[in-house]
């Protein structure tokens, strides 16, 4: 070898040589340096020097494993194995060694091979056929860039990211339009196809958002999947009790690396997240997120030394599937929330290749330490934490410029703060752009970048056009779980309630208790269907779900009532309102409908005096009232406070007064929708 630091040593049984060949052929084509040569297949002493020095001085060991290799309980190639294995304890873990390789079904948890083998994860290329992908994968780790994996990584032929921005739970401001995650991660967010039960966005190139569906509804617990988990929140053991941030981070990310996993149903952390700080039945916290199984773990942290109890439990009896207890120093924890998916999955005999792309990850402790603080304080949801996270992110990408998961969180911490008007809309998408085109600079082939940067030009720009563009380009890079809400409302803009009711309905069969998905459909999606009584159903269980969610429920619930002409039960519901704004605006059109224009008129004054006006809801009940210029005129200033129910205007009920008027077609017009 004329490189030894740069070439590969393929160790195989001789009944495999011929895939072997297919395998070597392929990546010589791509000029990567192999040591086989079936000439050099013959026994002495100098051979087997020259074998022993070639595993010592390789770059890359690939065993390539098979039904020939189970069967054989001796073999040379077993003598390669123990030295490639004895290797590894030498190493450091920051550097792939072993890529193993199955070229027939035969199953890497029962499979004979040493235990490191198992510690890593497996490429299938069946009969030796080798995919470009697979070639790229190996040129990567023979050139290593500055983030480049541990031992670990493994190769594959898949590109799924190792790191998506975990999304928040939903905010308590009533313009505040959260991504059920992520999460996040994918899962932002997060990533992953779900080949078990198609609730999946289909991979197109199309960008029309009618190519953007999924399978509608959440699972009823007879139809649970086997393949299934929810991982709850990890408890913070520690004695100073400081560590809840880094338990926390640590579940979102292994629920952001099962998610990348094929073949798994991985439930959303927003509703996994609901029984943080609770106990009870794992059997029936399985059967209302419709999970065949449950992770729960614990974090306890002395100093430098952190100890994490992981352990998968059958929610259908009860019983302990897997556990494992990890003790290690902090500067050595990043990759563990793969190792700990990785077991999971295996335990569930889920077929393993790596899905964890390393550029999303990060080798610097602090910049991880960093991350996780920016991803806890968007959950918590006040105007200090929530201007604290674009910060902590930010020093998180400055210590390493590649951890491309930070760039993605600083620019959907800007979204937030415009959200809750806890910053000008102007600047704080200014912000927001400039961190998501750095974040596709760095990673191009990003999933989760271009489904946020899809959800800035819903939420800001509305440019439904371009963020369907970002959309199929997610698809098109493996998928994002953050794709399906900007794609239900770009489908909502267009006037397709009933594909955007699929798209909700997609995200709840992940993320059955999210409450931004159950609100949404309740208050947008299904009143312009006329499902007014599921509708009333769905706001039932955003507030089970969540309580403390009170983004305008009584305000929409009432306007649900209305349009049904229950006039009473309506104003039943005034006084549940805690914004002032909706309040008053709903107090104005319960007014109307009762025939009362004076109290109409008091009640739409002190809901336009109010601090913070929401001007969407006043022109819905200027409408409402037939005053059409004024609701025109609120309309216009919606737009320009860029709220970002714009994608609802076309079809709000309240609003079909307005059809047909010049005004309002021009207005569609100016928000990007047609007519």
């Amino acid at each position: 070898m004329s490189e030894p630091s740069k070439a590969i040593f393929l160790s195989y049984a001789s009944q495999d040589a011929e895939a072997a060949r297919r395998i070597c052929e392929a990546l010589r084509t791509g000029g990567i340096e192999v040591w086989f040569d079936q000439s050099e297949l013959r026994g002495g002493d100098a051979w087997d020097r020259q074998i022993r020095k070639q595993i010592h001085d390789c770059a890359l060991f690939i065993p390539i494993i098979s039904a020939t290799t189970q069967a054989r309980e001796e073999g040379y190639f077993r003598r390669e194995w123990r030295l490639a294995n004895d290797r590894t304890h030498d190493r450091s873990d920051r550097r792939a060694f072993l890529v193993p390789v199955a070229i027939d079904d035969t199953g890497d948890t029962d499979a004979d091979v040493p235990e490191s083998f198992r510690a890593v994860q497996w490429t299938r290329l069946p009969a030796g056929e080798t995919p470009p992908a697979f070639i790229a994968r190996i040129s990567q780790l023979l050139s290593p860039s500055e983030t480049q994996g541990p031992e670990q990584a493994g190769a594959s032929t898949g590109s799924a990211p190792s790191f998506c921005l975990p999304i928040p739970s939903a905010a308590a401001s009533r313009r505040s339009r959260h991504l059920a995650a992520l999460i996040a991660a994918v899962a932002l967010l997060g990533v992953g196809y779900f080949a078990a039960d198609k609730s999946v966005l289909p991979k197109r190139v199309a960008v029309d958002t009618r190519t953007l569906t999924g399978q509608v509804g959440a699972p009823a617990p007879s139809a649970i999947l086997e393949k299934s988990v929810a991982v709850l929140p990890f408890a913070d053991l520690s004695e100073a009790k400081d560590q809840e941030y880094f338990a926390d981070g640590m579940a979102e990310e292994v629920i952001n690396c099962l998610a990348k996993i094929p073949g798994l149903k991985v439930i959303g952390r927003t509703s996994s997240f609901q029984f943080k700080g609770k106990t009870g039945d794992l059997r029936t916290i399985g059967t209302t997120l419709g999970a065949a199984s449950v992770v729960e773990g614990s974090v306890r942290r002395s100093g430098d030394q952190i100890r994490i109890t992981a352990q998968l439990i059958s929610a259908r009896d009860g019983s302990q599937l897997w556990s494992q207890t990890y003790d290690r120093n902090s500067k050595n924890v990043l990759q563990l929330q793969e190792e700990i998916a990785t077991a999971i999955a295996r335990t569930l005999q889920v077929t393993i290749t790596d899905y964890f792309k390393q550029q999303y990850t990060t080798r610097s402790p602090e910049a991880f330490d960093l991350y996780l603080r920016g991803v806890r304080d968007l959950d918590v949801q006040s105007a200090e934490s929530a201007r604290r996270a674009p910060v902590e992110f930010e020093r998180a990408s400055e210590l390493d410029p590649k951890f491309v998961a930070a760039v993605i969180g600083q620019a959907f911490a800007y979204n937030e703060l415009a959200g809750n008007a806890y910053m000008a809309p102007n600047e704080a998408y200014r912000r927001a752009r400039l961190a998501i085109d750095r974040a596709i600079t760095i990673d191009p082939r990003s999933a989760d970048a271009h489904a946020v940067r899809a959800l800035i030009r819903v939420n800001y720009d509305r440019d439904w056009d371009g963020a369907a563009t970002d959309i199929a380009e997610a698809q098109e890079l493996g998928g994002s779980r953050l794709a399906y809400l900007p794609a239900a409302k770009i489908a909502g803009a267009r006037g397709d309630m009933a594909r955007a009711a699929e798209l909700y309905e997609a995200q709840l069969a992940i993320d059955p208790l999210d409450p931004e998905s159950l609100t949404d459909l309740g208050w947008f999606v299904y009143p312009p269907l006329g499902r007014f009584d599921e509708a009333d159903a769905l706001l039932r269980r955003a507030h089970e779900a969540d309580p403390d969610y009170t983004n305008a429920v009584a305000y929409f619930a009432g306007i649900n009532m209305l349009l049904r002409g229950r006039v009473d039960e309506a104003a039943a519901l005034i006084d549940a309102e805690k914004d002032v704004s909706a309040r008053e605006a709903l107090r104005a059109a319960v007014a109307h409908a009762r025939g009362q224009p004076r109290e109409a008129d008091a009640a739409i004054a002190r809901a336009i005096a109010a601090p913070n006006a929401w001007s969407w809801a006043i022109a819905r009940t200027y409408a409402y009232r037939g005053d059409k210029p004024k609701a025109l005129k609120w309309l216009d200033r919606a737009a320009a406070d860029h709220d970002n129910v714009m994608w609802t205007v076309r079809t709000d009920p309240m609003l079909r007064g307005l059809e047909g008027e010049t005004g309002f077609r021009a207005f569609l017009h100016t928000i990007n929708v047609p007519d």
